[in-house]
């Protein structure tokens, strides 16, 4: 049985913890398979709620009343935003 891979450090998450302090929203953009969701993952265990819209009823909530979504979260991180880009223009207007 091999043991489980070590986890490359993720140099940005100290500069999205910064930026959070004073910024609102955070997108992180990268490359599939980069290690983006093991960063959110690994904040969200810091306090954080996590979300993700690969679950069908969050993605269904996000799609049908992204308003009143956003207007339930306090901070949050919320993974595969894609998949609902209504909800990323619900936030843009609200914030």
């Amino acid at each position: 049985m091999n043991a489980p891979s070590p986890l490359f450090p993720r140099l940005i998450q100290a500069r999205v913890a910064e930026t959070l302090t004073d910024t609102p929203i955070v997108l992180i953009a990268g490359p599939r398979q980069a290690g983006k969701t093991t960063l959110v993952r690994q904040m969200a265990d810091q306090g954080l709620r996590y979300l993700t819209l690969d679950d069908e009823l969050t993605q269904l909530a996000a799609k049908e009343d992204p308003v009143g979504m956003i207007r339930s979260l306090d901070r949050a991180i919320i993974d595969e935003i894609q998949r609902a880009p209504q909800f990323l223009l619900a936030i843009k207007k609200n914030h």
